[in-house]
């Protein structure tokens, strides 16, 4: 029995039971603690169930599960002191009150696994294992390594599990997506890709769902060969809701449930990608056995959100979390590295705008040295006598970390603001525009500009321009400040479900007081869905995803 995967796993399902009856509003990008999935029913169908039950009767259920869930913790503790000191005569008596407690626990059938291999019990050990594959224990790369099982490794029956995870795996990706159908409807797009373990729900046309999945494909790709070693070993669910059935909070974009293996993302965008990363780094994380702090799940997150594949590599790009960083370094009030490195999780989130935007960019910062699979492949090695990461940062630079620190600091200052509003003098469109699911609408026309003239209307979904993919308000202004007034720019963009393109002159941007007021148009429907037209002007809108939330300048347009 290994210390490190049944520490991570303390609590049982009675934790994600519990989230969804309590129907928290989850707060991206704060994550819950990894617990081991209840593998009774499809996995993330308790995160999408809406509440059935009164408010007595869930505080009821909760308690009952919180106490089931602090004994089976004080059980594996003592399970956990009895392996490590090679007790394990005591081993067995512990494990099955546990699974009186919790009959389907993956994790406490796969411990009965790691015992009874120790006490000569192959076949019985067999025997376990299959239940905890059955009841959702997934991590067979560490299973492979785990040297509880060694004994039973040379047995005919241990390969026939392989095939038999494969098969559990696809049955419960099955039962996940009679799950999603029940929950949102035939309205909604389905498909279960089981070459890259990946189940989908999205309310996105299919055209958009095939740009989707071919993005997130290559992506995965370019991070397993430049980054992570460990692959899925368990289907993702990537679930894109409507408007209607959003029910995390104005302020929440999207999160991934690590104990459900279940991505929810509001938008195709940044938040898609931010939390792809950290499924792709947990998979990694359970792959060597490890539980990674919050500034390097966080920094890896936030360094690729904004990010280009480029040479079969995926490059990060600039966004607004530098301005906000370079602001607080000319104030001195950043978080020392030190501190950060050793944050907790709350202390972390006690300065989001600081923390986000530090550990972005020092994870940058190794990139462009080309040092930051150097580093990370350091830090897994070296996990174990320090979890921070300090060592492995100052011996893949050969420098302390306040050396480290002060050049980092010298490199953010260096780097170009990244733009997130037009100048008053540039070329623009002659739009308002907010953040569709899948590009960036159209609220607003304004009359005798670019926009107008070509046609376009509020509710427009714009996808492309210039041949640059436009998912994000920033990929649209950036193209926009490179032209001149006068200049013409190719735009597609979706209207009623149809996709159509034409040819804009931009014109340059009015004073602002000379910017009309205009009554909201009515936007036209749109397929897929998007986010209804609000009176948001252009630019960059509010990053729903990771806090703190910014307010809108009203005076910003494209």
């Amino acid at each position: 029995m290994s210390t490190i995967i049944r520490s991570r796993y303390l609590l049982t399902a009675a934790w994600v039971i519990t989230l969804s009856i309590a129907c928290v509003t989850w707060a991206a990008p704060a994550r819950p603690k990894p617990v081991a999935p209840e593998a009774t029913k499809p996995a993330g169908s308790d995160i999408l169930k809406t509440s059935t039950t009164t408010p007595a009767e869930r505080a009821r259920l909760r308690r009952q599960l919180f106490q089931k869930a602090r004994k089976v913790a004080a059980l594996n503790r003592k399970l956990t002191a009895y392996f490590q000191a090679g007790q394990y005569d005591k081993c067995e008596p512990v494990i099955k009150q546990i699974l009186e407690i919790s009959p389907h626990n993956p994790i406490a059938w796969y411990n009965y696994a790691c015992y009874q291999s120790r006490v000569g019990q192959g076949d019985k050990a067999i025997e376990s294992l299959t239940r905890a594959i059955e009841h959702g224990y997934s991590s067979f790369g560490y299973l492979e390594r785990d040297p509880d099982l060694d004994a039973i490794r040379k047995l005919p029956d241990y390969r026939k599990l392989r095939a038999l995870q494969d098969r559990v795996q696809r049955e419960r990706a099955s039962k996940v997506r009679e799950a999603l159908v029940k929950q949102f409807g035939k309205d909604y797009v389905y498909e279960i890709d089981h070459d890259r373990k990946l189940v989908f729900a999205t309310n996105v046309d299919s055209q958009t769902l095939s740009e989707m999945k071919q993005r997130l494909t290559t992506y995965a790709t370019v991070q397993w060969k430049d980054l992570f070693d460990n692959t899925f070993e368990k289907y993702l669910t990537i679930v894109i809701p409507r408007k209607k059935d959003w029910r995390w909070g104005q302020r929440v974009g999207g999160f991934y449930a690590r104990s459900s293996h279940m991505l929810i993302a509001r938008t195709v965008g940044l938040t898609l990608v931010h939390e792809f990363t950290h499924a792709l780094h947990y998979a990694d994380q359970e792959g060597f056995g490890q539980s990674h702090p919050i500034w390097i799940t966080e920094g890896l997150a936030t360094l690729f959100e904004s990010s280009r594949i480029v040479d079969g590599h995926a490059v990060p790009t600039t966004n607004s979390r530098l301005n906000a960083l370079q602001r607080l370094l000319r104030r001195k009030a950043q978080i020392p590295l030190s501190e950060l490195i050793r944050a907790s999780h709350a202390r972390f989130m006690q300065n989001p705008t600081a923390s986000y935007s530090e550990v972005r960019y020092f994870m940058m910062y190794l990139h462009s040295k080309g040092m930051l699979r150097k580093w990370y492949d350091a830090y897994v090695e070296g996990y174990d006598s320090d979890r921070t990461g300090r060592a492995s940062l100052e011996k893949v630079f050969g420098r302390k970390l306040d050396k480290i620190e002060a050049d980092w600091h010298e490199w953010v200052m260096d780097q170009e603001p990244a733009l997130t509003r037009l100048p008053r003098d540039s070329a623009y469109i002659g739009i308002q525009l907010t953040q569709a699911i899948d590009g960036v609408e159209v609220v607003r026309v304004i009359p005798g500009g670019g926009a107008d003239k070509a046609g376009l209307k509020g509710g427009d979904v714009i996808l492309q321009i210039d041949e640059v993919r436009t998912i994000e308000p920033a990929q649209l202004l950036k193209v926009v400040n490179s032209h001149d007034a006068g200049d013409q720019v190719k735009i597609r963009y979706r209207r009623d479900g149809k996709y159509q393109a034409v040819a804009v002159t931009l014109t340059k941007m009015p004073p602002a007081r000379r910017l009309p007021r205009l009554r909201p148009i009515r936007p036209a429907t749109t397929a897929p869905t998007t986010k209804p037209a609000t009176s948001r002007p252009a630019g960059p809108p509010k990053r729903r995803t990771l806090p703190p939330v910014r307010k809108t300048d009203r005076k910003k347009a494209a």
